[in-house]
């Protein structure tokens, strides 16, 4: 299968691009995760209401662009670039539980706003082991007056302390099943984590007999939060993707320009053979990453890529993070350089989609069926 780009798609990239280097600049960033905020709300309209990043995996008969998971891969790889956070992810993520979910009057009721940026919404999927386990959900749900009534905590929810619209995922009698809980709904107490990649905020949700409503079918859950696992799997190392190109570029441009006894430091064999690894890990997650983002949602061949993209990108990642901090030397580990910005966010990825590790196991009986039957 050949890989080639469709003039739509160059255009989607390389006006994206402009979007977020004009409107949310990796200065910006910076200026808004040292500053606690969540988002910059000019340049949240202009990603939502003008350029339709949010609709781009939405069909076309509920309102959105109609785009493939590949369009979705590359606004992500331009996201990675600036190092974007915000409610972008979270909202992305909610919305494909929406649309794996099947629900009509869910959508009707909160696809709008979600797609036009007008409201933000998370996944609240992690429980206390702060890991996916769709089969086992810690929130447990009971019958209430118009619905049900949540109870548990979770942990790790991205954005949760800001977004509009939590989906959480809970312990029902028919089984595994989402549920939408609004941010103001009696019960909910939300907790601000400390978190180790500043542009990306976190909250852990206590909920105490929180009312909510059914999302899907009781019971289909668990097969919702799957399948948004491995997109997630992908968004993210296409993500990482766009921040290790931003790496390689700017380490190679300080290695060309940066001088030591007389001649720039890229002249010296051991600065050039770092630079050539780095940019090897690169060219090998862009293209675990596209080839992932090309497969059909749901299909065989989609499992296998998001774990072969997240088993591989997210480790790459945080080695071309730790090469820029030590190929910039002394600069590389002060706080005014944004290197560390890239390690935090290549450190606290494995919180946003399960370390590599795990990805690696979930690989073995897709590579090889049979070796379940081997007696141990």
């Amino acid at each position: 299968m050949e890989f080639t780009w469709t003039p739509e798609q160059l255009d989607l990239r390389s006006g994206t691009r402009r979007l977020l280097e004009g409107r949310a600049p990796l200065e910006r960033t910076r200026q808004l995760a040292e500053a606690g905020e969540r988002v910059d709300p000019a340049a949240w309209t202009a990603m939502t209401q003008q350029a339709g990043l949010l609709a781009l995996g939405v069909p076309e008969e509920l309102g959105g662009a109609g785009g493939s998971r590949v369009e979705q891969a590359l606004v992500f790889e331009e996201a990675g670039r600036v190092l974007l956070g915000g409610p972008l992810l979270s909202t992305v993520l909610a919305i494909e539980a929406l649309l794996a979910a099947g629900d009509d009057a869910a959508l009707e009721e909160h696809l709008p706003g979600l797609v036009e940026g007008e409201r933000t919404a998370t996944l609240a999927v992690l429980g206390s082991s702060g890991r996916w386990r769709p089969g086992s959900p810690t929130t447990v749900a009971t019958a209430g007056p118009d619905g049900a009534l949540l109870s548990g905590t979770e942990e790790l929810v991205l954005d949760g302390a800001g977004a509009d619209l939590v989906l959480v995922l809970a312990r029902a009698e028919g089984g595994p099943t989402l549920y939408a809980v609004p941010r103001d709904a009696d019960g909910l107490t939300v907790e601000p984590l400390d978190v180790l990649d500043l542009t990306r905020p976190m909250a852990r949700l206590h909920l105490a007999a929180v009312p909510a409503r059914p999302v899907g079918l009781t019971g289909g859950g668990a097969a919702v939060v799957e399948r948004v696992h491995r997109a997630a799997a992908v968004l993210v190392a296409a993500e990482q993707v766009g921040a290790m190109d931003t790496l390689v570029a700017r380490t190679a441009e300080y290695a060309r320009t940066r001088r030591a006894f007389g001649r720039p430091i890229g002249a010296f064999q051991a600065v050039k053979h770092r630079l050539a690894d780095m940019a090897v890990r690169l060219e090998m997650s862009r293209s675990a990453a596209a080839w992932a983002s090309f497969q059909e949602p749901g299909s065989a061949d989609e499992a296998f890529g998001a774990a072969v993209a997240a088993s591989y990108c997210g480790e790459a990642f945080l080695q071309a993070a730790k090469d820029t901090i030590q190929l910039h030397g002394g600069v590389g580990f002060t706080w005014e350089h944004d290197a560390h910005l890239f390690l935090r966010r290549a450190r606290a990825a494995a919180t946003l989609v399960g370390p590599p590790s795990e990805h690696r196991a979930a690989l073995v009986p897709l590579v090889l069926p049979d070796l379940a039957e081997v007696p141990s």
